[in-house]
């Protein structure tokens, strides 16, 4: 079987199973209590093929009625998954084909998987709240977005790994100004090895500096909370700086 359909198939299957129980209409009926644009539909799959078949103004009105309740709905959020399923055919090829030219691991160890499906769920979370047009468009442009980024940074990272590997001559080493990105990678590498700043900080600072992700947006990784990220940075960066003055 083709591998990035297997992923969109076991969403399928997913789906069926958990749709289906008698629970599931409890919450139908809870959320159409809240958004009458939902009452037209008697279970969740129908609801589902309702917005697929409905005209786009309709479909959309019925979108935003899930969105304004998915940010407490966790079943609300996976519905919506399952009506992206579609556009994310072409994010998984992409994403397979970027894998196996950049980083084959990742393809057997389920990781591909993970980084499509957090980030359509991360495009669906984005726009809890808003009314924008078109949402489901909005939501897999959000998605598309977000597995560029994360894509990026793995390239960035796997970059900076081939650079830790080679040893280069002194003669060979350009003029710093002409490699910010380097003289970063120098530090920091002298920064872990002398214990002024851990592995992982390195690492933080990394992604943030160079890769161009945000604390929000790493805190989920790291389990901490956005500021809690950003104090860890400033912490590190300034002991790098004590370092660098120490050194000067």
């Amino acid at each position: 079987m083709n591998q990035s359909q297997r992923i969109l198939d076991v969403l399928d299957h997913e789906w069926d199973q958990l749709s289906g129980g008698p629970s599931t209409r409890r919450h139908l009926r809870r959320w159409q209590d809240q958004q009458p644009a939902l009452r037209g539909a008697r279970s969740l799959p129908e609801l589902r093929s309702l917005i697929e078949a409905s005209p786009l103004e309709e479909s959309s009105e019925l979108v935003w009625a899930l969105l304004a309740i998915a940010a407490e709905e966790d079943l609300a959020d996976r519905l919506l998954l399952q009506i992206i399923v579609p556009g994310l055919a072409g994010e998984a090829r992409w994403l397979m084909s970027w894998a196996r030219r950049v980083e084959p691991d990742l393809i057997g160890n389920g990781d591909i998987d993970q980084m499509l499906v957090l980030a359509g769920i991360e495009g669906i979370r984005h726009a809890h709240g808003h009314r924008r047009s078109y949402p489901i468009c909005s939501i897999l442009r959000r998605t598309h977005r977000l597995l560029t980024k994360e894509t990026r940074a793995i390239e960035t990272w796997h970059a900076k790994t081939v650079l830790d590997e080679i040893e280069v001559s002194p003669s060979a080493v350009p003029e710093p100004t002409a490699r910010p990105g380097q003289m970063l990678l120098d530090l920091l590498s002298e920064a872990t090895e002398r214990g002024t700043v851990s592995r992982s900080d390195a690492d933080l600072l990394w992604m943030i500096d160079v890769a161009g992700f945000s604390s929000a947006e790493l805190a989920p990784s790291l389990g901490i909370a956005p500021r809690s990220v950003a104090q860890r940075r400033l912490r590190a960066e300034g002991r790098l700086s004590k370092m660098v003055g120490e050194a000067a």
